[in-house]
């Protein structure tokens, strides 16, 4: 996962490794926080997703997840 965050004067890439990011760990503490909003998803529902999001990672590298752009000219991507 790489965050690229340009303004007008600086340009900053933060490069993330995905296995950090979404692990059994996120994907328990993730399961613990829907749940106390009232939504029911098992550890292993969101392990399925992870474990498919690293298989469209390998096939699809440097896909970007979200793009915006803001009022006074900066620029954030995050591209998996």
């Amino acid at each position: 996962m790489r965050i690229i965050v340009k303004d007008k004067d600086s340009h900053l890439n933060i490069p993330i490794p995905t296995r950090l990011v979404f692990n059994g760990l996120t994907a328990g503490l993730l399961c613990w926080g829907l749940e106390k909003h009232g939504t029911h998803m098992t550890r292993k529902q969101l392990m399925v997703f992870v474990k498919e999001l690293h298989r469209f990672r390998r096939r699809h590298p440097r896909w970007t997840l979200v793009e915006v752009e803001g009022h006074e000219g900066e620029h954030v991507k995050i591209e998996l």
